[in-house]
């Protein structure tokens, strides 16, 4: 072959490379290790699982660490800057509308997951009067999310007692017989199982009463000084919740070891709470937002409750 030709397809060799090059995905960012606070593994808090599971951090250029924490304390160390991502949406944005320089920036679950299980002679909401009910607080959302539950089906919940024992000690309580009714957060009712008695579910609570329980959030100054990160991390979370809701076999496979579930269990939860649950998109509708935050505000005694740009900010979403 003449030394022309070799020169020749050298310079379409060359060419190609420089082409291919130019048309390929740029290189993610290197955001090295963002932290993100938890309240511990839970079916809101699947998607970060999913997002380490999947490789999808390390896609988006960071990795993902993980510390628990819950209430103030962990609020107080995201503003100090401890880390810069809450997965405990509710509570950030109850602090948000304390005046907490916070915003709540990707939503999935927006509504509580509460569910009303009793003895199984106990066979409606009406059947209730004068019957123990365990529930996380007094004046809490399930306590106020049974009495209206009561109330809607024309039972009078103060005939019932209301028990405060936090929502750990719930199951146990109703399998030892202290209790005869309580609300459960999945996957806490695979633990009423006992061979000795049997219990039903008296229906979904989370539409009774409004609530966040599934989403990121971060403060104002990680929004203003890191777009860029904010932005991957969205990404990421956004690539988890639809492979969630997609992907039902792989997702129960993640499930299982992160929730302490068999395999029939996590197919269970997928198909009864997170399937049903989980929003289709980022957002929720501003009228859910504002009923949320208007709860909240009530729940808190806030005279008047921040504007809904105030404590959302979904500008960083993928688009």
């Amino acid at each position: 072959m003449k030394i022309s030709a070799l020169w020749g397809m050298a310079a379409i060799v060359v060419a190609q490379t420089f082409l291919s090059a130019a048309l390929a995905p740029a290189a993610a960012e290197d955001f090295g290790v963002i932290r993100f606070n938890t309240f511990g593994p839970s079916i809101t808090s699947l998607p970060m699982r999913v997002v380490t599971e999947k490789g999808f951090d390390k896609a988006e250029g960071f990795s993902s660490e993980f510390t628990t924490a819950t209430g103030s304390v962990a609020i107080k160390a995201m503003i100090a800057g401890d880390f810069e991502f809450s997965l405990s949406a509710g509570s950030a944005l109850a602090a948000a509308i304390s005046g907490a320089p916070i915003k709540v920036v990707y939503v999935h679950v927006d509504k509580p997951l509460y569910y009303l299980y009793a003895r199984d002679d106990i066979k409606d909401l009406k059947s209730l009067e004068g019957k123990k009910i365990g529930i996380d607080a007094v004046g809490g959302s399930q306590d106020l999310a049974v009495r209206r539950a009561m109330k809607d089906a024309g039972a009078d919940a103060s005939k019932s007692t209301f028990l405060a024992i936090g929502f750990q000690s719930i199951p146990p309580s109703m399998i030892a017989g202290a209790l005869d009714a309580g609300v459960i957060t999945p996957p806490k009712e695979f633990a009423l199982r006992s061979p000795n008695i049997k219990f039903v579910n008296l229906g979904f609570l989370g539409d009774t009463v409004p609530g966040l329980t599934g989403g990121v959030a971060t403060t104002d100054r990680v929004i203003r000084q890191r777009p860029d990160m904010v932005r991957a991390v969205m990404r990421a979370h956004a690539k988890a919740h639809q492979f969630i809701l997609n992907n039902r076999e792989e997702t129960i496979k993640i499930m299982a070891p992160f929730l302490g579930l068999s395999l029939e269990d996590a197919a269970i939860s997928y198909d009864t709470t997170v399937l049903p649950v989980y929003s289709k998109v980022a957002t929720s509708t501003p009228e859910a937002r504002q009923a949320i935050v208007e709860e909240i505000g009530r729940s808190m005694k806030v005279a008047k409750t921040p504007e809904l740009s105030k404590l959302f900010d979904f500008s960083l979403l993928p688009q």
